[in-house]
């Protein structure tokens, strides 16, 4: 027996767009983005899905919203699966960031594992919340392909956890881009990553 995990992060958000740090924060999908989010809807309802579940952050959802449209699965949104939370950093840009706050910025660049922003949260609390999850989704489960609508960071954090790398580990870096796709299988005890940042669904998606 083996359970497929298709990791999607959400579509392009507004946050997204203008380099703002959003993290715990509203931002809805851009037009492009909800573009993105009914293409990837399209080729994951390509095959049976046996549960959907996403962050219950806005861009999530709505990402979420056409795959469960395709596949008549219902939706279940955990906070688990949310981004990392940047606490007093929503909301700010990334070159405000720069500027005003070099230490805050080598940081975040440096993928400190252990820095936590005024009010939010490490790489490692992010890694220790979604890993939790996962964990728990694997135990309670033996077969079936699962949708996981999630974000950026959290997804990295995901990854770092299923292929066992040590939270202190050099930083090492998946790109994720928007409505990509990540798949992940386990069978018969060992875990596969099947793809990473898989965006052929988007090609020739108008900008």
């Amino acid at each position: 027996m083996s359970i497929e995990l298709v990791i999607v992060r959400h579509g392009q958000s507004e946050g997204n767009r203008d380099r703002v740090f959003t993290g715990h924060g509203p931002s809805p999908l851009t037009e492009r983005g909800r573009r993105e989010a009914e293409a990837v809807a399209r080729r994951i309802a390509e095959k049976p899905v046996s549960a959907i579940f996403a962050s219950d952050l806005p861009r999530a959802l709505e990402t979420a919203a056409p795959i469960v449209t395709q596949t008549g699965v219902p939706l279940v949104a955990d906070p688990a699966l949310r981004e990392r939370n940047f606490g007093e950093l929503t909301g700010t840009s990334f070159a405000d960031i720069e500027e005003r706050h070099p230490d805050v910025w080598r940081a975040l660049r440096a993928r400190d594992p252990l820095f936590r922003p005024p009010g939010g949260e490490s790489n490692a609390d992010c890694r220790a919340r979604i890993a939790g999850f996962v964990d728990a989704l694997l135990a309670a489960r033996a077969e079936g392909r699962i949708v996981l609508v999630s974000h950026g960071v959290a997804i990295n954090q995901l990854l770092y956890h299923l292929l066992g790398l040590p939270a202190e580990a050099p930083p090492v870096v998946f790109r994720v881009d928007n409505c990509s796709v990540q798949r992940v299988e386990r069978h018969e005890g060992v875990v596969r990553i099947l793809c990473i940042n898989d965006k052929s669904h988007l090609e020739g998606l108008l900008t």
